[in-house]
């Protein structure tokens, strides 16, 4: 059994930044008849219920690396309970920085681990806790935050005793221990479950309806109150972790983008580069002002960018006519390709009106645009379109750190 390191907080594979679509030699071009919203493609299987319409949607399949070794994505994601474990994938595999071959489902993220033959889950949990996202994910996900300290010293048998025994509630006991595909997989004991779901993070804590656990590679939920349109009370149920990672802005913004019906390959899109700068380089400009009867209540008055090797993110400002900052207005971020973020400005750092989205550690070139919406997701304010580009060298016009600030009519 591969044992991950017993340090929980380090993030074995830092998500970086070479999509392999090429990965797969077959080929993608469908010779069959297109029908429901998933089917067989060579060697795997297409879904779009997660490619935002169109028909597109992201192919989970077996072929071979670049260097010509098996990668079976496909037999894996069978293998591991398919749809009711993982959910629907999301992402294209992609190569970490860490080497490895990965592909992100809706609950988490793939590894193919070649000197085994298989795949495994990333550490999803421990790659949002190197990433900061611990305090967002307690706050607006209820997802516990991690036990630093579990005084088990690196001494593996005794982190497995320690944390096994935060396994206090019956029921998420009971779903982390359960075989999730009987049919297939033999011979399931509690290592079989840490090799899939990490050891626990965290002990269970209730939050609102739910009482939610955190894993390494996983975070389940039991509903103990009646919510409409949420999981029944009494079920456990398994958190979107790719989902976060990709809300989070942690997975490759060329492996999210979703193919064409049948796995055609996606449009190029080509994402301009600033105009160099000495210092904060303007990467988004109003456009003309509409007609007085289209006027929007907020609009862009300005769209700045600067170089940011550790961290490309987008920080914005709401701030009402006299300049004061307005806390509670929604402002909605996405790319060509979906990855849509919704979240309230706040006080931070004292100052209101704040708000924030990280798209990648490190640098991530890409064309992001930013609004405000209303209560009911209506668009309130012109759009700012933001270009991140692909090096973070100061004096060249190069842009990671976006700042943008909306102001009321």
């Amino acid at each position: 059994m591969h044992h991950s390191p017993v340090r929980l907080g380090f993030a074995g594979a830092c998500l970086s930044l070479l999509t392999v679509l090429a990965l797969f030699l077959v080929s993608l071009q469908p010779a069959f008849a297109v029908t429901g919203p998933d089917y067989a493609v060579p060697t795997g299987w297409f879904f779009t219920q997660t490619g935002g319409g169109q028909g597109q949607g992201y192919a989970v399949q077996d072929g071979t690396d670049v260097s010509g070794k098996p990668v079976k994505f496909w037999t894996e994601f069978q293998r591991l309970g398919g749809i009711s474990t993982l959910g629907y994938p999301i992402g294209q595999p992609y190569v970490g920085s860490d080497g490895f071959t990965y592909q992100p489902f809706q609950r988490g993220v793939l590894q193919w681990r070649p000197e085994q033959g298989s795949a495994v889950l990333a550490n999803t949990f421990e790659m949002l806790q190197s990433a900061g996202r611990d305090g967002w994910l307690a706050e607006t996900k209820g997802i516990p935050k991690p036990v630093v300290d579990d005084g088990s010293n690196g001494d593996y048998a005794k982190a497995v005793a320690t944390r096994s025994g935060w396994l206090t509630d019956d029921a998420i006991r009971t779903k982390y221990l359960a075989n999730p595909n009987p049919s297939s997989i033999t011979g399931w004991n509690r290592d079989r479950a840490i090799e899939l779901y990490g050891l626990p993070m965290s002990q269970p804590e209730k939050h609102g309806p739910f009482i939610s656990q955190r894993f390494q590679r996983i975070s389940f939920q039991l509903w103990v109150e009646d919510v409409p349109g949420m999981p029944t009370k009494g079920s456990v149920v398994g958190v979107l972790g790719g989902d976060l990672m990709n809300e989070a802005g942690l997975l490759p913004a060329t492996a999210t983008q979703p193919l064409g019906p049948g796995g055609t390959p996606p449009l190029v899109v080509v994402v301009p580069t600033a105009v160099p700068t000495v210092q904060a380089t303007p990467i988004a400009t109003p456009p003309p002002p509409p007609p007085a009867a289209a006027s929007y209540p907020w609009r862009v008055t300005y769209a700045n960018g600067f170089p940011n090797c550790g961290t490309t993110y987008i920080r914005a400002y709401a701030r009402d006519a006299s300049g004061n900052g307005v806390n509670g207005m929604a402002l909605k971020s996405w790319n060509d390709w979906g990855n849509e973020y919704v979240a309230g400005t706040r006080n931070y750092n004292g100052q209101d009106g704040y708000w924030d989205r990280v798209i990648s550690p490190g640098v991530q070139a890409g064309k992001w645009y930013v609004m405000l919406v209303d209560g009911s997701g209506n668009q309130s304010s012109d759009i700012a379109t933001i270009n991140f580009t692909g090096s973070c060298e100061p004096g060249q016009g190069n842009v990671q750190e976006a700042e943008v600030e909306f102001k009321a009519r």
